[in-house]
C-alpha cells in the first residue's frame, strides 16, 4: 500500500509540474502579446503621427486659452505658448526617432533624465522650500525685507534644481540609463 501511496504521490506531483510549465508557457504567450501590441500602437503612431500631433495641438490650445479665460495667464503668454506648442511637438517626434539611432544615444538619455527630472522635482521642491522657509507667515524668514526674500529665493531655486538634477542622475545611475521601454 505505501508503494501505491508514493506513486500517488509521484503522479500527483508530475501532473502539478505539467499544470505550472503550461501556466509559464501562458504568462510567456501573454507577454508577447502586450509586446505586440506595443508595437502595433506605436506602427500606427508613426502612419499617423500628423493627426496626433494636429490633435495635441488642439487640446494644448484649448488648455492655454481656457487658462487665459478663467485669468490665471495673460494674453501675451497664451500666444506664446500657442506657437510654442507648435514648434515643439513636431521637434519631440523628430528627437525621439534620432535618439533611437544615434551614436550619441546614452549621452542623449543622460540629458533628458538629467534635464526632465530637474524641470519635473525642481519646481514643487522650490515650492515646497520657498514656502516653508520664507513666504508662509509662520516661516523663519518673512520678516526681511523685498529685495533679501527675493534674493533668498533665487538661490533656492538654484539649489533646489541642483538637487533635482542630483536626484535624477542617481535614478538614472541605477537604471543604467535606460529609458522607459514602449
Amino acid at each position: 500500500m505505501k508503494f501505491l501511496g508514493v506513486v500517488e504521490d509521484n503522479f500527483i506531483n508530475s501532473d502539478c509540474m505539467i499544470i505550472k510549465e503550461k501556466n509559464k508557457k501562458e504568462d510567456n504567450n501573454k507577454e508577447k502579446d502586450k509586446n505586440k501590441s506595443y508595437k502595433r500602437l506605436w506602427k500606427k503612431f508613426n502612419q499617423n503621427w500628423l493627426w496626433i500631433n494636429i490633435g495635441s495641438y488642439i487640446v494644448g490650445s484649448i488648455i492655454f486659452w481656457g487658462l487665459f479665460f478663467i485669468g490665471i495667464i495673460n494674453m501675451i503668454t497664451v500666444i506664446f505658448l500657442t506657437i510654442l506648442n507648435l514648434i515643439i511637438i513636431p521637434m519631440i517626434y523628430y528627437l525621439f526617432k534620432r535618439i533611437k539611432v544615434s551614436k550619441h544615444q546614452t549621452i542623449i538619455v543622460k540629458i533628458i533624465w538629467v534635464g526632465c527630472g530637474l524641470l519635473a522635482l525642481g519646481v514643487p521642491i522650490w515650492f515646497f522650500i520657498g514656502y516653508t522657509l520664507i513666504m508662509a507667515p509662520w516661516a523663519p524668514l518673512n520678516s526681511l525685507t523685498g529685495v533679501i526674500k527675493g534674493r533668498i529665493l533665487i538661490l533656492v531655486v538654484l539649489s533646489s534644481y541642483g538637487l533635482a538634477a542630483y536626484i535624477m542622475y542617481v535614478i538614472g545611475k541605477k537604471r543604467e540609463w535606460k529609458l522607459l521601454s514602449y
